[in-house]
Order: C-alpha cells, then structure tokens, then sequence
C-alpha cells in the first residue's frame, strides 16, 4: 500500500497518512500461475463508492484473478505501481506474454525498465478487439472492420498476406493505417506462440462484470469481496477437475473438441514429403480450410500427435492450479493489535456530483452489431418476392401496381396447391391447425363427465369436475348443451 503525508495549511499532521494506491494478491494465486499458460490480461475499470477510483485486474487463463490494485486513474504512474508489483510478487517468470489494449498508459509502464518487464524478458500483445475499434472510429466500415479481426488472427504467413491483400484492394488507406502498428505486436502469424491464441482481453473484461457489485463497496469490503470470490471457486473446480481426471480423460474439453476439429480438416490434406531429420513436411491441400497440417502430417508417418500437446491442456495440470488451499481469516478479535499510523481517504478523491454514479457500461465501437437483412415475416427469406411488398409495389404506377398483384397471386396459388396436394397424398384428412385445436380439446375432456345424452335432440348435460382458468364458480357444476 502506498501512502501520502496528510497537511493541513502547510503542516504537517502526525500519525495520519493519506491513502493512496493499494495492490494485493492472494497466495494460492500465486503459487497456482505456474502450473498456468504464461499470459496475463490486465484492464482497468471504475469504482462507485463515494471515493473516485479505479480497480486494475490482472487475470490469468480460465477467467482467474490473480491480482488486484486499486488507483487514483489510469496514468504512467498507477500502471507503473501496478505492473513493477505483478511482476515482483506474482509473474516473475519469463516469457510471459502480457496482453492489453493500446492505451498510452499501459505501454509506457510496460516499457519503463524500471517495472521489470524487460528483465527477465517478456512479450506484450495489443487486443485485436481494441485495435478494431480504433479502426472503425477512423473508417467506419464494418466490413473492413471483420477483415481486420481476421488479419489479427491468422496464423500463418499466407493466411496474414490473403487478409493484407484483400484490405488493401478496399481500402488502401486502411492498410497504411494497419502498417503503423508492428505486426508482432496484434498478428497471431507473427507472435512467435507467445500468446497461445489467446488475442483479446476478454477474459478480464468478464471479470469486471463479474466484479459490478463489489465495485460499489468500501475498499475493505472490496478487498474481502475478491478473497471470498476466489477462496468458493478454487475448491469447486478443484472437485470438478478431480472429478473428470477420475473418469480417464486425460485432456480439457476445449482442447478435445478443438483437436476433433482439427482432425476432421485433416482429412482433406495429403503429405507429399516428410524430412524426419529437420521436421518438415509439404503438404498438398485439396480442400478449403487450410487447415491441420500438422495432424496430416503426423498421420502419414504413424506419428502421436496427442504427444505434441502441452501439458497445460491436460486435466491433471489444471487439477493443480485449483489444489491450492486459502487459509482461514480468523476473527478480528484474534488480530495483533496495529501500532502504525491512522489512514484516512483522500478529501480531493470524494465524488462532487450528488446522487450514485453511473454503472452502465458505456457502450462503444467494439460493442456494436451487424444488422442482419431484414426478413420476410412469412416465409423467413431476406430475398423474398412473393410475400415481401415493402420493396416497390406501393410505389408503382397504378397498372403496373394491379400487374403486381396478378403475378404475386399466381405464383402463390400452384404453390400452395402443391403443398396441400402432397398433404393430402400423405393421408391427412383435416388441416394441421384443425389437428391441433382438437388434440388441445380432447385433452382438456379428460376433467368432464357426461351423464345424459338425448340422442333425438342432440342434446347432452356434461359434468364438469374442473373449473377452467379464470372462472370464479364452484369447482363441480353441471351444464347443458346442444347441437
């Protein structure tokens, strides 16, 4: 926790400090990160207490918390604090891929020496999401924009030159605009596996929602907030994961139905050469997707390719991320007694506005949708000309308006001639609407009971054991009818 010296008119106070930022982790995070991919997620969100503020999270895979700050805002200075701690106490390991979005903020502190990142060294990815948003506030154009989400994801060099070809042939200014960011840092082809497919910060971007309503709590009840969070979960997908290893699956069902995917592309591939020597393979690709080559080739050599998997996709690693144990927090009565100096808020951090702070998200570029083509109501096609007449006949002179009519009439008539021929031909007798009143009603005369009938008058008296919804009459009555 980092504090400031409280004044007042220029002097300084004794015994009381002001609060500043606050970072904590938990120990059972800590120590479950190593049996973990070696990425990180980090993104910042807002407090709404009566104090401004704002929540840093640090998530690793499987949507796990593993370390929180909270800040005055999103500058060099509280990234900074926030970085050089995660990298101090949480993720001092190398080769870890730190993913976030291209704020100005995150990258200065990432690069700052002084914050750990560069030794021992790491890789940094910018979200795909973010960088298309940033593109379609520049284009508006969301058709490039979906060509732009799969330049970032392609995997492989031709894949990366097709999408590259196809901006530039739309939209040449785009690509220029594309080239400024180094491909390194937001293609998939170019990120040496650092990332391990994971191209986006969503995982902590569901972790602020999951955190909405502590994000309204004091900051002590925050922090106890995210301990009881995290110390229900991990014993829960302890179990869950033991309880599959138990079974004899020995990879995660994500990792089982990508692979079954992956097989079935395969398929379509034939391997011309293998050289066991450098592992190399070519492969002569049939079919669209260009995908599974590594599986084709494994197949034509009698090759394990389960083998190739990391262990971190095996059930058994990610038993041991959830086996770690969170001690108890004893009673407050059982603490040692704190001798330190009084903190209190920070005056110029309290909210000025009356009333309770915003909570809806705001919603942005990377939060809008494609509309789909409006449909006919009918028979469900975009296209639709039979029942469609919103697309021109209102706005037709008047013969060509009755000519539009004629035609949209007999084309409707064999049509439907047809399907009821072939009903019939089926051997049903009344209509499907019919069919389904009656079986409604037969089912509802389950509850009467007839006790006369006059059969020369067609006349008969039901008794009713059950009162329809609604009726407020007794539950047995007798009624007479006739037809």
């Amino acid at each position: 926790m980092e504090i400031i010296s409280a004044y007042h008119e220029n002097s300084l106070i004794n015994g009381i400090r002001i609060f500043h930022r606050l970072f904590w982790a938990f120990v059972p995070c800590i120590s479950a990160f190593k049996f973990c991919k070696p990425i990180v997620q980090v993104d910042g969100t807002w407090l709404y207490d009566k104090y401004k503020g704002t929540l840093l999270v640090a998530v690793a895979q499987d949507r796990n918390s593993i370390a929180y700050a909270i800040v005055e805002c999103e500058t060099k200075k509280c990234w900074s604090f926030f970085l050089r701690n995660l990298r101090k106490f949480v993720t001092p390991q190398a080769n870890i891929c730190l993913i976030f979005d291209r704020h100005e903020s995150i990258k200065s502190a990432y690069n700052n020496p002084n914050n750990g990142w560069q030794d021992p060294p790491s890789k940094h990815m910018f979200c795909v999401r973010h960088i298309a948003q940033n593109f379609t506030r520049e284009f508006k154009d969301n058709a490039l924009k979906k060509k732009v989400i799969s330049l970032g994801y392609s995997i492989n060099e031709p894949t990366y030159r097709y999408y590259r070809r196809e901006i530039g042939m739309l939209n040449p200014d785009a690509l220029k605009w594309l080239d400024n960011i180094p491909r390194q840092d937001w293609i998939q082809a170019f990120d040496g596996g650092s990332c391990w497919g994971q191209m986006t910060t969503n995982l902590v971007e569901s972790i602020n929602a999951v955190l909405k309503g502590p994000r309204n709590l004091p900051i002590t009840a925050l922090v106890q907030s995210t301990y009881f969070k995290t110390e229900t979960l991990f014993p829960t997908m302890g179990k869950r994961h033991a309880s599959i290893l138990a079974s004899g699956q020995v990879y995660t069902k994500t990792c089982i139905d990508f692979m079954k995917l992956e097989i079935s592309k395969s398929n379509s591939h034939r391997v011309d050469s293998f050289d066991r020597s450098n592992h190399t393979f070519m492969v002569h690709e049939t079919v669209v997707p260009r995908e599974g080559r590594p599986i084709a080739a494994c197949s034509s050599i009698k090759y394990n390719y389960w083998s190739l998997i990391p262990d971190v996709y095996k059930v058994e690693s990610v038993l041991k991320v959830y086996d770690e144990v969170f001690q108890p927090i004893p009673n407050q009565g059982y603490w040692p007694q704190y001798e330190g100096v009084k903190v209190c808020h920070n005056p110029l951090m309290r909210r000025v506005a009356k009333g309770r702070p915003k909570s809806k998200r705001i919603r942005t570029e990377m939060d809008s949708k494609e509309r789909e083509p409006r449909k006919c109501g009918l028979c469900r096609v975009s296209s639709c000309k039979t029942h469609n007449f919103k697309e021109g006949p209102r706005n037709l002179p008047i013969t060509a308006l009755v000519q539009s009519t004629y035609f949209k009439t007999e084309t409707l008539f064999p049509t439907m001639g047809k399907r009821h021929a072939s009903i019939l031909a089926s051997g049903q007798v009344y209509t499907k609407t019919c069919i389904d009143f009656m079986k409604l009603e037969i089912s509802k005369s389950n509850s009467h009971r007839v006790d006369s009938f006059d059969r020369s008058n067609h006349t008969f008296m039901v008794h009713e054991t059950v009162v329809p919804r609604g009726d407020s009459g007794s539950k047995r009555r007798a009624t007479n009818w006739s037809f």
